[in-house]
C-alpha cells in the first residue's frame, strides 16, 4: 500500500475523522461521515479536492493549533486557552470561519476510501498527548 502525507487533522474521535491529506499526490480534504441509521461513523472517508488557497489557510490554522497544543502538553498554558474556543486568537477565528464556510461547498470525489493512518517515525521528542505526524494509505471501499 502506498502511503501519502497527512497535512492536518480537524477532528479526532476514536480515530482520525477529518483533515487534509494527499490523495494520488494532490491535497484533499477528507471526512468520515456519521451514519445516523447505525449511530456510528461510516466505513470510509469522502475525499474532496482543494485549492492551493484552501491549503494555505488550512496550514496556517493548523500551525496556530499545533503551537497551542505543544504549549498545553508542556504545561505552559491552560485548557481554556485553546484557540478553538473562539475569541482567543483572531487569526484562528477568521481562518476557521473561512475554511468552515468553504468545506460545506466542496465537491466530493465519487465513492468512499478506506484510510489507514500511521504515525511517522522519529517523533519520540514530542510531549505525551501531542498528536503525532501521520501518513495515510487510501484504498477504495467496495460496494
Amino acid at each position: 500500500m502506498k502511503y501519502e502525507s497527512v497535512h492536518t487533522i480537524r477532528d479526532f474521535y476514536d480515530g482520525v475523522r477529518s483533515g487534509t491529506a494527499d490523495f494520488n499526490g494532490l491535497p484533499h480534504y477528507f471526512s468520515c461521515p456519521f451514519d445516523v441509521a447505525v449511530d456510528d461513523y461510516a466505513d470510509g472517508f469522502q475525499l474532496f479536492p482543494v485549492t492551493a488557497e484552501f491549503m494555505g489557510r488550512e496550514l496556517q490554522h493548523w500551525t496556530i493549533y499545533r503551537t497551542w497544543e505543544s504549549k498545553f502538553h508542556r504545561g505552559l498554558v491552560a485548557p481554556e486557552t485553546h484557540p478553538g474556543h473562539g475569541g482567543i486568537d483572531a487569526e484562528y477565528d477568521e481562518l476557521a470561519r473561512w475554511l468552515d464556510g468553504l468545506i460545506g461547498s466542496l465537491e466530493p470525489l465519487s465513492g468512499l476510501q478506506h484510510g489507514i493512518f500511521r504515525p511517522l517515525s522519529d517523533q519520540d521528542s514530542l510531549p505525551a498527548g501531542v498528536l503525532r505526524k501521520l501518513e495515510v494509505g487510501w484504498s477504495p471501499v467496495s460496494a
